[in-house]
């Protein structure tokens, strides 16, 4: 595997990220997708084996180019796991929402999780810096975590890179969790 080597720019990393994206999504099927999205789920499910199981996830909702989380999703509530999913307010902060009540939470919500899963572009394999979308929604959130929280980012495989440009803001993620590598540690002891 390749990885993707980005820009110094965050802009014209987002750029590079993005445009992997749209080509693999245009390249497989949605069978294959959702065959992604189950090699996710178990490689969660098997980096939760021997570990305190988390009765509290926080877990986004992939869009059309993301990694799926539908196999995420799934292999969490066969294991009985509360999840909360994100709402993206007006500011771009997160709040927060019970996915099978559609209760809404608040924004401090997210201190509740044992484990948070977010989205990202890349992750920096040696800082576990994130790359994220450019809004800083999730370094806001994140801010209100409890801090021993374990933050995995799902990735595509070759979007665990050398190098991501970052900002003081930025806030470093334990572990990626990937198709082919399941959950890896970066940076931060998980």
């Amino acid at each position: 595997m390749t990885r993707l080597t980005l820009p110094s720019d965050k802009k014209a990393a987002r750029r590079v990220v993005r445009t992997a994206r749209t080509a693999r999504r245009a390249g497989v099927t949605d069978e294959e997708w959702a065959e992604l999205g189950a090699d996710l789920g178990a490689g969660l499910v098997a980096w939760l084996r021997g570990r305190p199981r988390p009765s509290v996830v926080a877990l986004y909702e992939s869009l059309r180019t993301e990694p799926p989380t539908s196999g995420v999703r799934d292999a969490l509530i066969s294991l009985n796991v509360r999840l909360l999913v994100p709402i993206l307010l007006d500011d771009k902060d997160l709040s927060w929402r019970d996915p099978e009540t559609g209760a809404e939470l608040g924004v401090d919500a997210i201190a509740d999780a044992d484990l948070i899963i977010t989205p990202g572009l890349a992750v920096a394999a040696g800082s576990g810096l994130r790359l994220g979308q450019g809004g800083g929604s999730y370094d806001r959130a994140l801010a209100r975590a409890e801090q021993r929280t374990p933050v995995l980012t799902m990735l595509f495989d070759d979007e665990l890179v050398e190098h991501v440009p970052a900002e003081p803001h930025d806030r470093p993620v334990h572990a990626v969790l990937t198709p082919a590598g399941g959950v890896a540690a970066v940076g931060r002891t998980v």
